[in-house]
């Protein structure tokens, strides 16, 4: 895990706000986000980016989008692969 310091300012936009950006790192973020989402964390991570833009929380919103757009570049590289994704819980039967 990266190691991060949080000295109260903000290292994305200066205005001494806290942001994503003193306690999270990106590229662990893209992980997580994949792991919890799957072939839907693209969309999960943009809706986030949207919910910190629409807050006012612009510092929030690069973060995010940042994931989202590592994640499609992720996704785009498994497609020319041809992975996809783990195959998912079958679907319980009554």
């Amino acid at each position: 895990m990266a190691e991060h310091k949080c000295e109260g300012t903000s290292a994305a936009d200066g205005s001494g706000e806290m942001t994503l950006w003193n306690f999270a790192d990106p590229a662990e973020a893209v992980d997580i986000t994949a792991s919890l989402y799957g072939s839907k964390a693209s969309l999960a991570a943009a809706s986030a980016a949207f919910t910190a833009r629409y807050a006012g929380r612009e510092a929030d919103f690069r973060f995010w989008f940042t994931v989202f757009a590592e994640l499609q570049r992720r996704g785009e590289q498994a497609c020319a692969s041809g992975e996809g994704d783990p195959p998912s819980r079958p679907e319980e039967v009554p």
